[in-house]
């Protein structure tokens, strides 16, 4: 489902982010999801969100991998561990540029649940 929401899993909270099959075309809710998700992670402490970032079949481009370059750094303060689903490709290879700038690292998980999984061991 696109959009955010917040999980309880296994005790712990997870914010969620989900862009899953969003197409190029429709870049502007991208970038109202992604700054939807901003505000909502910013009223966290410090170094202490687990977040889930899917993007299964999102279509990208540079103006894209620029929103979530953004969205990545401005979030890096609140965020204790991130995972992102779905990544392929072109995806991964943008990941490794966020990586670069934001200095932090994001687990690639195949699915939602094995990404739930590894972020409650973290």
């Amino acid at each position: 489902m696109v959009g955010t929401s917040v999980i309880s899993y296994r005790g712990k909270e997870i914010f969620c982010l989900s862009v899953a099959g969003l197409q190029l075309k429709e870049k502007e809710l991208v970038q109202q999801l992604l700054g939807e998700g901003m505000r909502e992670i910013r009223k966290h402490p410090p170094k202490s969100l687990l977040v889930i970032t899917d993007i299964t079949n999102t279509g990208y481009d540079t103006e894209v991998a620029t929103m979530f370059k953004e969205y990545a750094a401005h979030n890096t303060p609140y965020v204790k561990a991130s995972s992102v689903v779905g990544a392929s490709g072109l995806q991964k290879i943008i990941l490794r540029g966020i990586i670069a700038i934001t200095k932090r690292e994001f687990h690639l998980a195949s699915t939602i649940d094995e990404a739930k999984d590894w972020l409650v061991s973290q």
